[in-house]
């Protein structure tokens, strides 16, 4: 009996022919364009690589042989990980350096809000100081000034909340980022998240207008469909704090514009 890897998701099959090459004794196949990922399980199959397709039971009961299956990004939520156990099977993930380098910058917009970067730049780059009638001093190691540009917007992100809208890949990869920094996040989506997936950061589910009320932080992390064109619009910002700040690292067709520059010019929100 040949040994086969089926790459479930059939947007990986172009690079198929160029995986072959350093698999010696297995045969890759890749559900292509169209045809059923259901028809490609068979008792050969050994190893299952899947980033967006649903592994649950029904599919490892059609894969007798399966020894490894692999996700591919860290957030495995199409993975039935109770049945893969259950099951005997090997699990692991990788991560994607899309959602990486995504999550990456979601946080340094949300460190470079906290800190006030561009007001607080240029302040010291401009001697703000000077006309605010304060003294620069010659610090030492253990004798440092802090905060002697006395702007009341800087703060710590240790202890803010921050929520999450969609917690998908890139989401996910926020989370753990913002959970290392001290902050405590919270998420909304369609589908809850598991057990297992909400405990390993952790996470808590909230509906959105909860999550809006009470986040110091809100990131906007779902794509842009129909179901989501201006999900955030007039009434969401009425249920946000007056101290929130708004991160957008998906399509700006999700926020309605209007309401959006309103909001900033009542002071509504924060920024």
């Amino acid at each position: 009996m040949s040994k086969k890897i089926l790459i479930a998701d059939s947007e990986h099959a172009p690079a198929c022919d160029e995986l072959q090459g350093y698999l010696d004794g297995y045969d890759l196949i890749c559900a292509s364009e169209g045809e059923e990922f259901a028809s490609l399980l068979s008792e050969e199959v050994v190893g299952l690589i899947a980033q967006d397709e649903k592994i649950d039971a029904s599919v490892l009961k059609k894969l007798p042989n399966l020894q490894l299956a692999l996700s591919l990004g860290r957030n495995h939520s199409n993975f039935d990980y109770g049945a893969i156990v259950e099951n005997g099977v090997d699990f692991a993930t990788v991560w994607r350096k899309g959602p990486n380098c995504v999550a990456e910058l979601a946080m340094t917009l949300i460190l470079s809000m906290s800190k006030d970067l561009i007001a607080s730049h240029d302040s010291v780059a401009s001697g703000a100081y000077r006309y605010r009638g304060i003294r620069p001093i010659k610090s030492e190691q253990w004798k440092m000034a802090f905060h002697w540009m006395k702007n009341e917007n800087v703060h710590e992100v240790h202890g803010k909340r921050l929520g999450i809208v969609g917690l998908g890949e890139i989401g996910y990869e926020l989370a753990i980022r913002a959970n290392v920094m001290g902050m405590q996040v919270a998420y909304h989506k369609r589908t809850r998240l598991s057990d297992t997936i909400e405990q390993s950061i952790p996470l808590e589910f909230m509906s959105l207008n909860d999550m809006l009320t009470s986040s110091d932080y809100i990131c906007l992390a779902v794509p842009h469909t129909p179901a989501t064109e201006k999900m955030i619009g007039a009434s969401e910002f009425e249920s946000m704090r007056e101290d929130a700040i708004l991160v957008n690292i998906c399509r700006g067709g999700v926020i309605d514009e209007e309401a959006l520059i309103d909001a900033l010019l009542q002071g509504k929100i924060r920024g």
